[in-house]
């Protein structure tokens, strides 16, 4: 399988979504319920249907969710540095690059390349202990940060953070997948076929709806920061990742490949959302439309090194 065999369709699926939302064939307001569509539905029930699965038993790796933690937390530490110390930026903006380098767009752009690239039941296992690290540990502390650097209310930001967390519906399709599980219940097959049938439009929707906010996003923004985001999210997250892996050991091969490609995404695609909360909303969208173009080139590279291709 050739690198253009790859991505070629891939990217051209985020092109068709750019070039409908660009020139309105379809309305700019039809991205958001798309997306909701991804992550309330779709990928919850493929959550569920690779870990409800017999593959699935006893499959977290305390090791992979260590590493991952470790890499990301190492990431997220080494560009705040750069960004405080070296670049001089306030700490609000050092605390939305913090979470720019460290939280990956695991569900609608590592998920279908890695499906592609690795095979559904990989990719999904792949996801499941990227978003435990990513929505259990990365986000709630960058949300933090972000609260503390703004002076803002960090007792009000932590029970909206818990509240989040609770009401999420990937972590709740996580949880419940996972109990079935261990517990060694196997589904009915009409429940199976219906999970599978739901699953299958995750991946081209969530690619579709990346094109489209790219379209809508906003090319403005201050260089170096930006600069530092995409080069600490695409390389330095990527990088620090698979150093853990190296140290903590005990990961199997494919999983490693599968941490470093995960990790090698771009910023989540609430990052501008996520920085408005800090007063950053148009740098953190310029920063996301940045790596995300960036991506279409250091992807294919990733996936060359790591033997994908």
């Amino acid at each position: 399988m050739t690198l253009i065999q790859t991505f070629l369709p891939v990217f051209a699926v985020i092109g068709i979504g750019f070039i409908a939302i660009r020139t309105r064939y379809l309305d700019p307001a039809a991205v958001q319920p798309m997306g909701m569509v991804v992550i309330r539905i779709a990928l919850p029930a493929l959550i569920l249907l690779a870990l409800t699965g017999s593959s699935a038993h006893g499959t977290l790796n305390k090791g992979f969710l260590l590493a991952y933690a470790a890499g990301s937390l190492t990431s997220m530490l080494i560009c705040m540095a750069i960004a405080r110390y070296v670049l001089g930026l306030s700490w609000t903006v050092t605390a939305v690059v913090g979470l720019a380098v460290s939280m990956a767009n695991s569900s609608f752009m590592g998920l279908p390349i890695a499906q592609v690239l690795m095979g559904a039941d990989l990719a999904t296992l792949i996801l499941a202990h990227c978003m435990i690290v990513e929505n259990v540990l990365i986000l709630p502390l960058a949300l933090l940060l972000m609260a503390l650097a703004g002076q803002g209310d960090v007792g009000q930001t932590r029970r909206k953070i818990i509240g989040d967390m609770l009401r999420n519906p990937l972590l709740i399709a996580l949880l419940l997948g996972l109990t079935i599980s261990f517990a060694g219940i196997q589904l009915p097959d009409v429940a199976r076929d219906t999970l599978a049938f739901l699953a299958r439009i995750s991946g081209p929707i969530a690619l579709l709806v990346i094109g489209g906010m790219l379209a809508s996003l906003p090319a403005q923004g201050r260089v170096s920061v930006v600069g530092l985001m995409v080069v600490g999210k695409l390389a330095v997250h990527p990088l620090a990742v698979w150093g853990a892996t190296s140290v903590i050991g005990g990961i199997s091969g494919v999983m490693v490949v599968g941490a470093v490609l995960f990790a090698a995404m771009p910023m989540i695609t609430i990052f501008p959302l996520l920085g408005a909360r800090a007063g950053q909303g148009q740098l953190s969208a310029y920063g996301l439309l940045i790596a995300t173009l960036c991506s279409f080139v250091t992807l294919p590279v990733v996936v060359y090194l790591l033997g994908l291709a």
